[in-house]
Order: C-alpha cells, then sequence, then structure tokens
C-alpha cells in the first residue's frame, strides 16, 4: 500500500464512519489522527452524543476487539488489568494460578465516565497508556499492538467524581470537545434510528467487511510518521507552546508575570501536536504539515494542558479562547510574519 493508497482508504473510512456517526465530523477526525498518531484521546461531552458508538464503529471497521470498561467508584484496578484465579490442572492433579487478561486488553478500549473512578483505579491505567504493557504480581504482560484508549467524561456532573490529575490529563494527546449536533444533523440522526438506515452495521453488509490487517496499520501509521515537518513548523509550535506557559504581551513579547498562568504545555504538549498535525495532513494528502494544520489540532492537543489563574481566567471564555489569541497574536508578531508566511 502506497501512501496515495493508504490516503485513498483513509479517507474512505472517514466517510463511512460519518454516515453512521452525523455532526460529530471534528470529533471523527480527530479519533483518526489520534489513532494513527499512537496516542490516546479524551473525549468531554454530555450522555447520548455518540461518543460510544463511535469508538465500537471505528473498531469494527477496522477489525480491531473492543473492550469497554464502566468507571465507578467502586472499581478496583484488578477490573481493568485482570488479575490470578486459581486453575485445577486435571492431568496432573495440581492447582495452580493463571492470569485472567481484563478488558484493557484490547486494540481500543472505551473507559467510559473515566473521571467517576477513585484515583488508585485511574491510576492503574498510567503504565498502559505510557508503556503498552501491565504488570501483576512482579510480572510484565504485553498489550496488544495497536493499543489506544478512548476516554470520555461527563462535563455537567461533579458530585461522585474524581477529576484527572494534571499528570494522567497529559498522557492524552487529544482532549476532543462533543458538542451537541446541529438541527440537521439531529434531524437525520432521528430518521436513519427509525428507518434503519446505513445507521447499524448489520444493515450495511458493506460497511460490515473488516479485511485490514496489521501490516495494512502498520503502513497508515509510517506514511504518516514520514509527512514532512518544516523549520518553519518547528519554530512556530515552539512559540506557541512557550505562550502558554507565559502569555504574550500586545508587542509579541513574553509577560515576565507570573500570576496569569497556573501551568502550561510542556515539550510533550508541543511533540503531541507536531504528531497529530502529521496525521491531520496525511489524512487531507498532503506531503508535509503547514500552518493551517497546526491551527486546527492546537486546541483539542492543548486545551487540557493549560491553566490559568482565576484573574486572568476571566479574561477569556475557555481555553480555547486564550489559545486562539495567542495564536493570532503570534500571527500579527513582527518576527514571526515571515516564517509563518513560509509554512502557510
Amino acid at each position: 500500500m502506497d501512501r496515495n493508497e493508504a490516503h485513498q482508504y483513509l479517507q474512505q473510512s472517514l466517510r463511512h464512519i460519518k454516515q453512521r456517526i452525523m455532526g460529530q465530523e471534528n470529533v471523527i477526525e480527530q479519533l483518526i489522527c489520534c489513532f494513527i498518531a499512537g496516542g490516546h484521546i479524551l473525549m468531554t461531552g454530555a450522555p447520548g452524543l455518540g461518543k460510544t458508538l463511535l469508538v465500537k464503529v471505528f473498531s469494527e471497521y477496522l477489525g480491531l476487539s473492543f473492550g469497554r470498561i464502566q468507571y465507578t467508584p467502586d472499581l478496583l484496578p484488578s477490573d481493568i488489568t485482570g488479575s490470578e484465579v486459581i486453575q485445577f490442572d486435571d492431568s496432573q492433579g495440581k492447582r495452580h494460578f493463571e492470569f485472567i487478561q481484563g478488558p484493557i486488553f484490547s486494540h481500543l478500549v472505551l473507559a467510559d465516565e473515566i473521571n467517576r473512578a477513585s484515583p488508585r483505579t485511574q491510576a492503574a491505567m498510567l503504565e498502559s497508556m505510557q508503556e503498552g504493557s501491565v504488570t501483576y504480581n512482579g510480572k510484565t504482560y504485553q498489550l496488544p499492538t495497536p493499543f489506544m484508549v478512548c476516554a470520555t467524561q461527563n462535563p455537567f456532573e461533579s458530585e461522585g467524581t474524581y477529576p484527572l490529575p494534571e499528570a494522567q490529563l497529559d498522557r492524552f494527546l487529544i482532549h476532543a470537545l462533543v458538542e451537541h449536533p446541529n438541527q440537521n444533523d439531529e434531524l437525520a440522526i432521528l430518521k436513519n434510528y427509525h428507518t434503519r438506515a446505513s445507521y447499524l452495521v448489520e444493515d450495511n453488509p458493506e460497511m460490515n467487511k473488516t479485511e485490514v490487517t496489521k501490516e495494512h496499520i502498520n503502513t497508515l501509521i509510517s506514511h504518516a510518521e514520514a509527512t514532512k515537518v518544516s523549520d518553519e513548523i518547528f519554530e512556530l509550535v515552539n512559540s506557541l507552546v512557550r505562550a502558554t506557559r507565559k502569555p504574550l504581551n500586545h508587542d509579541g513579547k513574553e509577560e515576565l508575570s507570573h500570576l496569569k498562568v497556573r501551568f502550561g504545555a510542556g515539550p510533550r504538549g508541543g511533540l503531541a501536536l507536531i504528531t497529530t498535525a502529521k496525521s491531520l495532513a496525511f489524512l487531507q494528502g498532503a506531503s508535509e504539515v503547514r500552518w493551517h494544520h497546526i491551527k486546527k489540532l492546537a486546541c483539542p492537543v492543548l486545551r487540557h494542558r493549560v491553566s490559568l489563574h482565576y484573574n486572568y481566567a476571566r479574561e477569556f471564555k475557555n481555553i480555547d479562547d486564550f489559545l486562539n489569541q495567542h495564536m493570532a497574536q503570534l500571527e500579527t508578531n513582527h518576527h514571526l510574519k515571515n516564517i509563518i508566511q513560509a509554512a502557510s
């Protein structure tokens, strides 16, 4: 599969998934970019917007195993990773312990309402997300590849929840906001569901074909990794990430005040932005990352890596507003104008 064939396959995947999940084009695109970039995604939105269905459809289309973990306050780490149970060997008449894998041993893992679990259980995901392995009783078990965690959380309920710590938020490559669909998309959802028109897998045999192999997926990932990144893009991403730690003033220079930002994105944020931008460029058929790719993914990649002090946060509607303002300042910065023109 050459680069052109791989791009056509991704576009076909995008079209089919959009037929099944209507009104969430940006989230679908971010999910695909996150997958081929080898990262994990956090989806925040109200219940009933198709987050679970999106992950199931995506796994079915690619022929990947799917595991779902419904997070509750009484969930234990062993409920996620698995545990050892006593097995009886009839041939030898002896008992022995055998490790039984938990739902984390899937290609795509849906961590539903992850903020409802205790910090101890949330921490059980850290090694899996970072290392792609599970350690139990001194033994390390490798997770299947590719491996991706798709976590969801409800932004409207705080009772009985445990907000994710910054260290774990930083493990997610993208933080996607799942919004309500517009009127036309919502009407189409109602009609398609009750007429069963291309909404369920069994209603559309063409979508149920899963002939994708691990080699195909590795090829998609390698083509995305091969997307070129210019020195101008590196410099712009560096400037943008640094601006989340030291906001720019009206002259485009870094503020010296430490009373505005609680914490900003670190080097991992810059790496994540470059990696996902390469995936987006590949998805769109471009051979090189451009400034508009960075702009489109800056908020999903950086919004969960930035926190503002209360007094400063009142100047903005949300973190996205803060990031968009600084991207606009970068574009008007006298020293960066030529660089942005070269990267556009």
